[in-house]
């Protein structure tokens, strides 16, 4: 028989070698292709995306366009159907429109109100950006005038008079009309702005159903435009808004008109066909043909990604058309791919070379390595492996070396591991003596309290914890009695007691044998606590032959735990329940046999001026107020709770909206009845009730949060005036100088006023400004207030230089003092730049300012002074004297002829 000779073969270095290259070459370029095809399909997506996300941002901001005049015109409709506006009032029905306008200057130019009987009113923002009322009634004739406004919120010099003007024959009025509800006009031009423009109008009803009148609010497009070409930019893409079947345009984000304007006045709108872009057309062409929303086309060699969305609302057909060029993206992936596969091959190149170097080396150790291995298996353990290098073939030469130490060490000392051994298990015997006499004293050194008994409960051993626990002497007091008679307690303080044999045969079961439980303890005297115990069997030679139980006292840990369990579901402040309690009532609430379900939503007025203005320790007691009355207009049931720093909720079970409208109300007349520091107490009040199963809660109290900020926007303004009435009636109760001070201030202001000739608004501004001038001192105390300038300390001094900055806070609250706070603001100020709070110089500072400084100057001095005559004299030498310094020279000249011509 023929023996067959081994087939020649590679050797592992060479098949390693080999291997890696094919595996490389192999991955490199399976790498390649998918990277580029994920790279072709992702810039087809992400153009796509853009485009869609263009549109839906383009329709958002649409809806956020549209939203405003909608939210106006709601508000409107709520006011007149409440009979909250009296038209018949000039200030009330200027107030209501202007009003209106200063709330959403950005967003409306011009809101009118249209009576069935074809009266006309409202208020416009010209292109001057200027406030104009409208007024159009049987006193104007039928035409529609246009006035100024006055500071007292009545028209002033005509403007301009527009002609006849019927608004019932306007489309927006028979739209909103025909509709039943609001709707949106068709595009057109505005008269009175160069703008395209669309009218929201709403139609309001009487009690009995019967049409009343119509609210228009009237809004430019061209904000539209300017959106579209800030986010067309951000993207390199391109957006049209289109109205269907005129194809006329709306806006775009190119810069193109969507309209011109001829010489005699006419409009002429620009549809789609006009845009310099042929992908805007072509996409609207291909749309109409195929209704697809999304697709690409080519033009020319260009490739481009459309998206078509619909825009509807009552009146108003559009479609937003977003286009993004293909290049955008594709040109930066030609580039890659020439540079990686550049790359590729480079690294191919240096990763072969490099590795086959390596291999080379790293296999040459391997058969000195083998040869000793060998020895080694064959019993030479002196035998020692040549370490050259620290990799892994070093590390298992390492590991051989230490194997035949090993080796040798065990066979050399055998027998005295052996020995070593025996001694230690000898040791361990008498350690284990030792410890057992050492027992009872780490029973006694544990800090928990430990006892053991037999099978009957009786006590075996107890430990000195045990005893001081259960308050007992010695352990002989304890030893041998019955541990379940002795320390059971009869279930006080909501917790059972232990019972005795029970109490094992349930502990021990295989579900819970060795856990913890709590209960309630018996001590010597009779008292009980509550305790955390643990009880396990005693085991000898596999046999139970007792218990072994370990317990503690958790008195204390009870009570800091009911602490945290109350301050987590309640406001510390007001010990009504926080806002995670309040929605789980609400959702526990949330039943078919408490339907109805009421929600009250509160929000106080004023906090931030309270605390601003008299410290937080006031806005503190407007809380806990407002909390006090939550809390005495609740029935059994309801849940009171304080969810955010100034908002506050009432949950009220099986309670429909008009009995939760007459607990509101009540809420409300209870909390303006209270008062901190002189400021009466509002709140702002909405209400929601769930009555069908389907509704969701969270939308309910959703509701009745938008309902409440609805009238938030009502009550505010009446609010500020109030408040400010309070805070210098305050101020003069503190100080009655103060309001001698005021007073005295105000006419001579009121002097100094006539004898400029200011007009009359001017001059009731003068005497309102000097009155509330020092308004802002209400932040000090008592002791201050009565002290002269000379008198005050350095330390008073700068607690005093704020007041102008407080009062002129304060002042904003207001519309009737909005037009005081920048004089309040500057009656410090010098002509010379050298006064405060802002340093401003000579005609910087406002005419109200400069003349309350002459005025209060004059005063001060004045009062000091026992002899008046004396006085007069020494105020104005001082007046005289600061003229072109501290004072307007024009105004101190004035004044003084004013004083010496009344001697």
């Amino acid at each position: 028989m023929r023996l067959r000779r081994p087939r020649k073969c590679m050797s592992i270095q060479n098949v390693t070698i080999v291997t890696f290259i094919c595996l490389f070459l192999l991955s490199l370029v399976t790498i390649e292709k998918l990277v580029l095809n994920n790279w072709q399909s992702s810039i087809t997506k992400e153009t796509a995306g853009m485009s869609e996300k263009m549109n839906h941002d383009t329709i958002e901001k649409v809806n956020s366009f549209f939203r405003v005049p909608v939210t106006a015109n709601e508000l409107g409709k709520k006011l007149i159907e409440n009979k909250t506006i009296n038209f018949i009032d000039e200030k009330s029905r200027n107030s209501f429109f202007l009003g209106i306008l200063n709330s959403y200057e950005k967003e409306i130019y011009s809101f009118v109100y249209a009576s069935v009987d074809g009266e006309y009113y409202g208020a416009l923002r010209n292109k001057k950006g200027e406030l104009e009322l409208i007024k159009n009634n049987d006193e104007t004739g039928g035409e529609s005038l246009h006035y100024a406004v006055n500071a007292d919120l009545t028209a002033g010099a005509l403007i301009q008079n527009t002609g006849s003007f019927d608004p019932r024959l306007q489309e927006w009025y028979q739209a909103a009309k025909t509709e039943r509800g609001p709707s949106f006009s068709p595009v057109y031009k505005d008269l009175i702005v160069n703008d395209l423009a669309v009218s929201v109008s709403c139609p309001v009803y009487d009690e009995e159903g019967k049409l009343m009148g119509v609210l228009g609010a009237h809004i430019l497009l061209s904000d539209i435009g300017d959106y579209l070409k800030n986010e067309a930019a951000g993207s390199n893409g391109y957006v049209s808004v289109i109205e269907v079947g005129t194809r006329y345009l709306i806006a775009n984000s190119m810069g193109e008109e969507n309209y011109t304007i001829a010489r005699g006045g006419a409009l002429k709108r620009n549809t789609i066909n006009g845009l310099s872009l042929p992908a805007a057309k072509n996409s609207y062409e291909k749309y109409l043909k195929s209704h697809e929303e999304e697709f690409a086309l080519k033009i020319g060699d260009a490739d481009w990604y459309a998206n078509v969305q619909k825009y509807r609302k009552t009146g108003l057909d559009w479609v937003i058309i977003s286009v993004i060029p293909g290049s955008l993206l594709t040109a930066e992936l030609n580039r890659n791919i020439g540079v990686s596969a550049e790359l590729a091959v480079i690294a191919g190149i240096l990763s072969i070379g490099i590795f086959s170097l390596i291999i080379r080396r790293l296999y040459k150790p391997i058969n000195g390595l083998l040869a000793i291995a060998e020895n080694i298996s064959a019993g030479n353990l002196g035998q020692r492996v040549e370490i050259v290098r620290n990799d892994e073939i070093g590390r298992i030469s390492n590991v051989f070396n230490r194997l035949a130490d090993n080796l040798l060490d065990m066979v050399k000392h055998l027998e005295c591991i052996v020995e070593m051994r025996t001694r230690e298990l000898n040791k361990a015997n008498e350690i284990l003596k030792e410890s057992q006499s050492q027992l009872q004293l780490i029973l006694d050194t544990a800090a928990e309290a430990i006892f053991g008994t037999d099978l009957n409960g009786c006590c075996t051993f107890c430990n000195k914890s045990c005893l001081r626990l259960l308050g007992y002497a010695k352990p002989e007091e304890l030893l041998g009695i019955d541990m379940w008679s002795a320390l059971g307690c009869g279930g006080q303080s909501g917790e059972a007691s232990l019972n005795g044999k029970q109490f094992f045969a349930d502990f021990l079961s295989s579900d819970k044998a060795g856990g913890e439980k709590t209960g309630v303890l018996k001590r010597a005297d009779g008292t009980c606590f509550d305790a955390e115990y643990r009880a396990l069997p005693q085991l000898r030679e596999g046999e139970h032959v007792g218990y072994v139980i370990t317990f503690a006292d958790i008195t204390e840990r009870k009570k800091g735990e009911e602490k945290i369990r109350f301050l987590s579901y309640h406001d510390p402040l007001t010990e009504l329940v926080n806002r995670r309690c309040f929605e789980q009532e609400m959702k526990q609430a949330d039943t078919q046999q408490n339907h109805p379900v009421s929600l009250i939503f509160l929000d106080l007025n004023g906090l931030k001026l309270i605390n601003d203005t008299f410290g937080h320790t006031a806005g503190d007691e407007f809380i806990v107020k407002v909390a006090k009355v939550l809390k005495n207009n609740c029935r059994e049931g309801d849940v009171a709770a304080r969810i955010g720093g100034d908002e506050f909720t009432v949950l009220l079970p099986r309670t429909s909206r008009e009995e939760a409208e007459v607990i509101a109300a009540g809420i409300k007349n209870q909390i303006a009845g209270e008062k901190v520091n002189m400021v009466s107490c509002s709140v702002a009040v909405g209400i929601a009730t769930k009555i069908k199963h389907w509704q969701k809660i969270e939308r309910i109290l959703e509701t009745a949060e938008n309902e409440m900020y609805k009238e938030k926007s009502i009550s505010s303004i009446n609010f500020g005036i109030h408040a400010i009435n309070g805070i210098i009636t305050s101020l003069h109760m503190k100080s009655p100088w103060e309001k001698m001070h005021s007073e005295e201030v105000s006419k001579l202001c009121e002097k100094i006023g006539m004898a400029m000739e200011l007009p009359e608004t001017e001059i009731k501004k003068l005497r309102d400004g000097a009155y509330l001038h020092d308004i802002g001192k209400i932040t000090l105390s008592e002791s201050i207030l009565e002290k002269t300038p000379e008198q005050l300390t350095e330390v008073e001094s700068e607690m005093l230089r704020p007041h102008p900055a407080i009062g002129y806070r304060i002042l904003n609250l207001s519309q009737e003092t909005l037009d005081l706070a920048n004089g309040v603001y500057g009656h410090h100020e010098c002509w010379d730049g050298s006064g405060y709070p802002k340093g401003l110089k000579g005609e910087e500072i406002p005419l109200i300012s400069r003349i309350l400084s002459v005025a209060e100057a004059y005063e001060r001095i004045l009062n000091r002074e026992k002899d008046r005559k004396a006085g007069m004299e020494k105020a104005l030498q001082a007046i005289s004297m600061g003229s072109g310094q501290k004072y307007d020279p024009a105004i101190a000249e004035l004044f003084i002829s004013i004083m010496v011509e009344d001697k």
